[in-house]
């Protein structure tokens, strides 16, 4: 009976454990279908928050190129006013003398021009009276015509003044609340992203998106030299082996990692640095160099990266906006970009690295 009753349980146990094998294969199956569209979806948010920064970086550029003309525009309105106060006091200046003039005409009565032909005998003082006469006759005249334009050139600075102050801060005004408008939709887009990346990381690991992030920098990186060897040969930069430990920091701030400091997952560490910043602080060239990156990168943001020579390059990652485009020239401590948190931060910093021959150097060793 008990043999029986074992051969009877077998195949009980074999079904019961064929089905428990059959219920984990469709929640591993239904876990993928999960895991894919999760993936789907937060792709197509990074893409879009991708899309939002660029454009928020955009309108802060315009912003600032628009910032800056009204600075020009304002020093052209003070040079305006200046000559408009010159002006005034010519105004002033040739209305006392038209008056002093007409003064002395209404003095001597309408008929001047006949009392003198009466008054006098002798022929050559009349000549001279008359010539006189027609002198300050002609004065007045262009006294009269001087005075007139001087009103003329006012009314038209007058004019000139108001009509670039009331274009210029209508402008300021459009980009200021398209800027708002764009920072608002950048928002909208960073809560989609954190909502989807929840889901994913509940089936992935953040190491993976960040050994991710750093191959396709890597990528990026060797495609950059073979670039920069077939397109900028024999350009006339020195590398920055001169320049070791005579760098200036790109921003002021604090170091918030530092480069060969463990990260928070796994055995990655920072190949550069990461500086606590202001949003909108004004990021400065190390060295002399021409830019041959100026793009949004996963895991970093609007990036820039600058070609310094002799294979060196410098990386500024995490922009608000990029104010340099691919191909150009860059003075040392020339602004390139305004700081930010694009690429997924929660506060603005700066993510900057040197690299030699591809490999990351420690900035701290270069910078002072």
């Amino acid at each position: 009976m008990l043999a029986s009753s074992a051969t009877g349980a077998e195949p009980r146990d074999q079904a019961a454990a064929k089905q428990q094998l059959e219920e984990l294969r469709r929640a591993i199956r239904a876990t993928r279908r999960t895991l894919q569209a999760n993936q789907a979806r937060y792709s197509k948010a990074v893409l879009a928050l991708q899309t939002a920064e660029k454009k928020v970086g955009q309108s802060v550029r315009a912003l600032r190129q628009l910032t800056e003309k009204l600075t020009q525009t304002e020093t052209k309105i003070k040079t305006l006013e200046n000559r408009q106060a010159e002006l005034e006091l010519k105004k002033k200046q040739q209305q006392s003398a038209l008056a002093a003039q007409l003064r002395a005409a209404y003095a001597m009565g309408e008929q001047e021009y006949i009392k003198i032909l009466l008054s006098l005998d002798d022929p050559h003082a009349l000549t001279q009276s008359l010539t006189y006469f027609k002198y300050l006759t002609k004065a007045r005249k262009q006294q009269i015509q001087a005075l007139r334009d001087t009103l003329t050139e006012l009314a038209r600075i007058k004019q000139t003044i108001e009509q670039e102050r009331n274009a210029l801060r209508s402008l300021v005004e459009q980009k200021r609340r398209e800027q708002a408008r764009l920072v608002q939709h950048k928002l909208e887009q960073e809560k989609a992203v954190a909502n989807w990346k929840a889901n994913v990381e509940r089936a992935e690991t953040k190491l993976q998106r960040l050994l991710a992030n750093e191959k396709e920098l890597q990528a990026l990186i060797e495609k950059l030299h073979q670039m920069i060897e077939v397109f900028m040969p024999g350009q006339s930069l020195v590398g920055l082996d001169r320049l070791r430990g005579k760098l200036r920091w790109p921003v002021q701030g604090r170091l918030a990692a530092r480069f060969g400091q463990k990260r928070p997952f796994g055995a990655l560490r920072w190949q550069g640095v990461l500086l606590d910043t202001k949003e909108g602080q004004a990021v400065h060239a190390i060295s002399a160099g021409r830019v041959v990156f100026a793009d949004w990168l996963r895991g970093y943001g609007l990036l820039i990266i600058i070609d310094h020579g002799k294979n060196d390059l410098s990386l500024y990652g995490h922009n608000q906006t990029i104010l340099k485009q691919v191909g150009d020239w860059v003075e040392p401590g020339e602004v390139i970009a305004l700081a930010g948190k694009t690429g997924g931060l929660s506060t603005p910093a700066l993510y900057f690295e040197i690299r030699r021959n591809n490999t990351p150097v420690n900035p701290a060793i270069w910078c002072r």
